[in-house]
């Protein structure tokens, strides 16, 4: 189990948040077997992972976008197997088509939301120029300038910050490294933060939390739950919504579905294919309101 999260955590640099839930399902798959088969996860073969699932399903009632969570942990964790010459064959292979995700378009800021939320923490600074609303201004408008996931701005360091040509080195998922722009609002809250950090010579990641030591996934879901007790805006956000909004906005604003593709570290075009439809979604309540023959005749 410990070299499987070592494997999450420095290999693949998922998120605390990922490498937890991923533990607990294979700690849950474990003793599933261990109840039903009196067996272990090596000798588990893709009946067993089907089993697994349809308990999920029934005796915790999770949706079908929660077992497929689960099974990306499973998958993960057989693939770590194989790749290490461990097992020879894989038993989650062809258990995702049993599974049919349900389709959601994901949560996104409308322009107007996302001027609300920024500029509540640019007038929360601008009246009490502290550590914590230096560091809180600077980490959402970074967040939202570059859309990067949570996971990867906590380990964005120093000297990852190119500042004459406004860009970030980042390194995402499968250990994959991409350069991303940045805007002057966030190169201007930066330098304001960087003004307030005093951390230990060592720490080199930017985001600090109170303590002035590295900020943590967790830790950016906490300062987020606390501003939004603060803020009027009747909608229910996570700080991955920041990374939605900026592909949605990115493409309004004319961008290229590659160029949005890069920014996002997607691998796979397919990925960043939802957030057209997100613009079509728009586009379609525009056309309902403005075309004259979508609107009912009166009698």
């Amino acid at each position: 189990m410990e070299l499987f999260r070592d494997y999450l955590e420095n290999e693949k640099r998922y998120s605390s948040h990922t490498v937890e839930t991923y533990s607990v399902t294979l700690i849950q798959f474990m003793t599933f077997l261990e109840e039903t088969k009196q067996r272990n996860c090596l000798d588990a073969d893709s009946q067993d992972i089907a089993n697994f699932l349809a308990h999920l399903k029934s005796a915790r009632h999770l949706k079908r976008i929660s077992q497929l969570n689960r099974l990306s942990g499973l998958n993960t964790f057989y693939r770590f197997l194989r790749k290490r010459g461990i097992i020879d064959r894989n038993p989650c292979e062809g258990t995702g088509g049993r599974i049919k995700a349900e389709k959601k378009l994901p949560v996104f800021l409308s322009l107007r939301e996302a001027e609300l939320f920024l500029s509540f923490l640019e007038e929360r600074y601008t009246k009490d120029q502290t550590f914590l609303h230096a560091r809180d201004r600077a980490l959402f408008e970074f967040l939202y300038s570059t859309g990067l996931r949570v996971g990867e701005v906590v380990h964005i360091q120093v000297g990852d910050l190119n500042y004459v040509q406004k860009t970030v080195k980042v390194l995402g998922k499968g250990e994959k490294e991409r350069v991303v722009p940045f805007n002057q609002s966030a190169f201007q809250v930066l330098q304001d933060f960087f003004a307030f950090r005093r951390p230990k010579p060592e720490v080199k990641e930017i985001f600090l939390n109170y303590r002035q030591e590295p900020l943590t996934t967790r830790g950016v879901r906490t300062i987020l739950r606390s501003i939004l007790l603060e803020i009027d805006l009747k909608k229910p956000i996570s700080p991955h919504t920041f990374r939605h909004s900026f592909a949605s906005h990115f493409l309004s604003g004319g961008a290229d579905l590659r160029m949005v593709q890069e920014a996002l570290g997607h691998s796979s075009l397919s990925t960043t294919q939802i957030y057209t439809h997100l613009d079509w979604e728009k586009m379609k309540n525009i056309y309902d309101l403005a075309h004259p023959r979508s609107r009912k005749k009166e009698d």
